[in-house]
């Protein structure tokens, strides 16, 4: 998605809490999005809002044109700043569900939360009747709802392409 909301983009970020996720989960799959994007993308962490400022300035260093910021509580909780400092450093970002996108964000891409609890809710039920939980299909979300917020977009003096913005579920004037 970063590449097609920058497609002049010379290097991506991902910012994630190191918290929540591990480095090593991460990395494994960042040299098959370098691979793809044909663009170095590196890897920031921040455990709160104390590290914050200083992960942004790392990317203003390694002047990185576009950041990923992965989903996680803390960073929902703390969006608002985010997005200050996304437009501080002038960086379009895209996030991980279209509740970011209030703080800021230009692009979410991400699994359709409700339809997943309904469809969780159904499972749950068959549980309390009797199936055992090993007969039980697994299950993987198919539906990913992109949301494109254009005010954040104009804020950083960035164009959305007409195929993304023609692939959008939701567009946030």
């Amino acid at each position: 998605m970063l590449k097609d909301i920058v497609p002049s983009a010379r290097r991506f970020a991902v910012l994630f809490n190191p918290h929540n996720a591990t480095r090593a989960g991460i990395e494994s799959d960042i040299a098959s999005y370098e691979r793809t994007l044909a663009v170095p993308v590196l890897i920031f962490e921040a455990g709160g809002p104390d590290d914050f400022d200083a992960a942004f300035a790392a990317m203003a260093r390694e002047r990185v044109d576009a950041v990923a910021i992965l989903t996680d509580p803390t960073f929902f909780v703390h969006r608002a700043r985010l997005g200050e400092l996304c437009l501080k450093y002038r960086l379009p970002s895209v996030w991980g569900h279209k509740d970011f996108l209030e703080a800021w964000g230009v692009v979410s891409y991400q699994g359709d939360f409700a339809a997943m609890f309904r469809r969780a809710a159904t499972l749950v039920d068959k549980i309390l009747r009797g199936t055992k939980p090993g007969d039980i299909a697994f299950e993987q979300a198919t539906k990913l709802d992109l949301v494109v917020n254009l005010k954040a977009a104009k804020a950083l003096g960035l164009t959305i392409p007409q195929s993304v913005l023609l692939s959008a579920d939701e567009v946030l004037e």
